[in-house]
């Protein structure tokens, strides 16, 4: 009897379990769960003022640019050549890995971006409310500031990045809109990784009417046959290309542009891991530094180069 009771007693108590546990999740997550992109990014849009200008964003010119050159060059020993931008090693130490947040806030060192809103996590962000959250049905997945303009990428997910759309903050309106869908995929692929091999738009820098551009994928360079990690400078009167780089220069999440060089990192498990100097009317390799691993981050802080890599943290002195 007391072995029955026992028994019973336990699969009273795993049911309890499992009906608060499902009451909570149809409480606390369903609702959430439920809803679409559109709704989530409309409940915290609601009080947003785009301006007359932008009321209609269907209206807007969309560019799809053409196919980009997808060269399988990947750089071997590259000869140094003369720089105008010099780096001198300063220090090298070992990271966390997940600290990302500490090294910035260490450094004192900030990416001119927004925080996006996330869904996911149930983040509203702090973009301003003159910039939409939303565009054909994509989410903003970043938003990048500079003095003059916004730069807002869009995708269907965060690992996804279609859509560029430039906002002027004089003429508080949308003038530039590109769309990326010719750059994702690389022209010969492994078909079986086929999931894994969209590349995304990464990081935009405006120069002198030029726009400079990172994509990359998250996977080894051999799934899209070494097509991965460009570079590319697009012209904004024309909106042709003017260069692109060879590929496996740039996958870190952004690069910088100090005078006439763009200094970039590419890197991946069991695959080169390296810092480029390029020329940025060219977009020739100058100079690469070998580095211990996948570089994620490079920030300028006065005449100092800051490079958070997967596992070690760089500090170079800027000659």
């Amino acid at each position: 009897m007391n072995q029955d009771f026992r028994f019973f007693f336990k699969k009273a108590t795993i049911l309890r379990t499992v009906v608060a546990l499902t009451t909570f999740i149809s409480v606390h997550f369903l609702p959430f769960l439920q809803l679409t992109n559109r709704e989530f990014y409309s409940s915290i849009t609601l009080a947003d003022s785009l301006g007359t200008s932008n009321d209609n964003l269907d209206s807007l010119n969309v560019l799809q640019l053409g196919t980009p050159p997808f060269s399988q060059n990947a750089p071997a020993n590259i000869s140094i050549k003369p720089s105008p931008v010099n780096l001198t090693l300063l220090s090298v130490n070992p990271n966390q890995i997940t600290d990302d947040s500490a090294w910035f806030e260490n450094n004192n060192l900030a990416l001119p971006t927004y925080q996006v809103p996330n869904p996911f996590r149930q983040i509203s962000g702090n973009v301003p409310r003159s910039l939409p959250k939303t565009f054909r049905d994509n989410i903003l997945v970043k938003a990048i500031s500079y003095a003059d303009e916004e730069f807002l990428i869009y995708g269907k997910n965060f690992a996804e990045s279609r859509y560029l759309l430039i906002y002027d903050l004089k003429q508080n309106k949308i003038t530039q809109v590109y769309d990326f869908s010719n750059y994702t995929l690389s022209p010969h692929f492994q078909q079986s990784d086929r999931r894994y091999i969209n590349q995304t738009l990464n990081w935009v820098i405006p120069e002198d009417n030029i726009l400079y551009f990172s994509h990359s994928h998250n996977t080894y360079a051999k799934s899209s046959n070494g097509m991965n990690g460009y570079l590319t400078a697009l012209d904004r009167n024309t909106n042709q290309i003017l260069w692109r780089s060879q590929p496996l220069v740039c996958n870190a999440n952004n690069f910088v542009v100090i005078d006439s060089v763009i200094i970039c990192g590419y890197g991946f498990t069991a695959e080169p891991d390296y810092l480029y100097l390029i020329d940025k009317n060219t977009g020739s390799i100058l100079q690469q530094i070998k580095l211990k691993t996948a570089p994620d981050y490079i920030i300028q802080k006065g005449n100092k180069l800051y490079v958070r890599t997967y596992d070690t943290d760089y500090v170079f002195n800027i000659n």
